[in-house]
Order: structure tokens, then sequence, then C-alpha cells
């Protein structure tokens, strides 16, 4: 079957009106997807960061837990969940964006307590001391660049500097959004130097697949279950999966369930935690 392929061959960050560099190509996806031949330097990994963050082990008492899953010189992601407090001093040098995952919580900071639902984002300079509540699991991201309210946001007069905490709210802005080339609606969140990060909403089949240069790519399955379709092989992504793809990879979403993502962009190459990968393997042994 003939498909449009887009290739971005720069950081797909678009931060100071730069576009990424971008070519469209028509590719075969029989040959060239399903039974490609290419070799590629580094896999793609699915993840499964909410099941093993929230599987307990024995001995434990079912109090904070904090994941790092992946994370390069610029950035850093995790998963988190349970009561804990933050100090000032933990993030004095880093930028944080905080994804509700799951049902709705404040967030209470030494800026003000800031109410959360699911797939909403809150931003929070470097120094701002904040509280995990009981019960709420957030992905988290650390990075070390000052963060803006993406080009592509629909709110447009939101666009800014997180210089002070930030709230985006998805949700509202969602019927302001077109259908693009690839179907679903799919627009840019927050972004900086090194990072981007994005959420698509679809109910149907992705048209069109895409290969990303100079870029690491992670898709977070924030609610449903898809498919995502590759030159690796096909992935299944259940609620709280994450699929780490690597640059040159191809790939396309499939299913016809509703399901939402957001999708995080980093300029550097990313590494898996080794506390991911000790504590994946104890939920493994555990039964």
């Amino acid at each position: 079957m003939a498909i449009k392929e887009i290739n971005t061959y720069s950081f797909i960050g678009n931060l100071g009106g730069h576009e990424p560099e971008r070519e469209w190509k028509e590719i075969d996806e029989d040959r060239d997807v399903i039974n490609c031949t290419e070799t590629f330097e580094r896999p793609c990994l699915l993840l499964k960061p909410l099941s093993v963050l929230t599987t307990s082990l024995p001995g434990e008492n079912g109090e904070e837990r904090r994941l790092p899953v992946l994370s390069n010189d610029d950035v850093s992601i995790e998963l988190v969940t349970g009561a804990f407090a933050e100090p000032a001093a933990a993030s004095r040098d880093r930028h944080l964006v905080c994804v509700q995952v799951g049902g709705s919580g404040k967030v209470p900071t030494a800026k003000g307590d800031f109410e959360l639902a699911q797939g909403e984002v809150l931003a929070l300079p470097p120094g701002v001391a904040r509280a995990n509540p009981a019960g709420g699991t957030r992905l988290v991201v650390y990075t070390r660049e000052p963060l803006h309210v993406a080009k592509g946001y629909p709110a447009k007069d939101e666009r800014t500097t997180a210089a002070e905490c930030l709230v985006l709210k998805p949700s509202e802005v969602l019927d302001q959004v077109d259908e693009g080339p690839s179907g679903g609606r799919h627009f840019e969140l927050i972004e900086n130097e090194d990072l981007m990060v994005e959420m698509t909403v679809r109910a149907d089949s992705q048209r069109i697949y895409h290969r990303g240069f100079n870029q690491d790519e992670v898709a977070f399955q924030l609610t449903g279950q898809r498919g995502t379709r590759t030159t690796q092989g096909e992935f299944m992504l259940d609620t709280g999966d994450m699929l780490w793809i690597p640059p040159g990879c191809s790939h396309r979403n499939i299913g016809d369930m509703l399901t939402t993502r957001i999708i995080l962009y980093t300029r550097n190459p990313l590494a898996l935690s080794q506390e991911y990968t000790s504590r994946a393997e104890q939920v493994a042994q555990a039964g």
C-alpha cells in the first residue's frame, strides 16, 4: 500500500520561529515498513512505567514512589505517585513540566496551589518547593533550559516564558485544533531548546508515517490503548505505557479507539535509567 511519510531532519521544536526541516516522501507500507530489512543502531523499546511504579513489592508500605525512566544531560523523565514534598533546593537548577496522568488533584507549591485534571500541564521555574498529594500520579519532566508555551499551542495569548508557574488546559482549546494531514487533533504544548511536549487526540489510524532524525521520541499513552506500527515491528501501548522511538525509525499510530498520547521529543539521545531496569526486574520476579 502506498502511503505518505514525512521526514524531519532537525529537532522538531520550533522555538524562536525556526521551522524544522521537513521532506515528504511516498513509501510502500508492506515493503518499507511491515517487511522492512533495515538495521538500526538503537532499538525501539516498549516500557511500562505506570505498571512498574504502582506494583507493590514485598515489604513496601505504599508510600511515595518516584521512578526515573529516561534521561540525558538536559532532560529527565519520571513518574511519581504517593504523597511527598520536594524542597526548593531539589530543583534549584531545573525547570519542571508536570502532566496529570490520572483523575484530578491539587499540586501545592510555594507559589500557590494548582488544580490539575487529567492531561493538564503545570510548568514550574527552578527553586519552587512543591508537593505531590496522596493518590496523585504524574508524569514529570525536568529540564535545564527555560520553558515556553509552544508556538503551536492554540491559546495564543498564553504563549509566554514560564518564568512563573504556568498551567495549560488542553481540553479547553481542543475545539480550536483542526485535523491535520495525519488525522486526529495534534498540537504542541510546551518547549525549550532541548525538549518539545505535544498532545495527540485521535480515534482512528494515523494517515501518514513519521521518520524523525536528530531527536529521540517518547510516546506516553495517557488514555486508552493504541498500537504503533514501526520499521522495527508493532507495539501495543496500554494506558501508562511508553514507547521510546530512536532516530530514523519510521512509525505511525494504528487503531480505532479514542485515545490521548503525550509525545516528548528530546534533542539529544536518552538513556534508560538503572532505577527503572532494576524495579521492572523486581516486579517481574515478584510475579
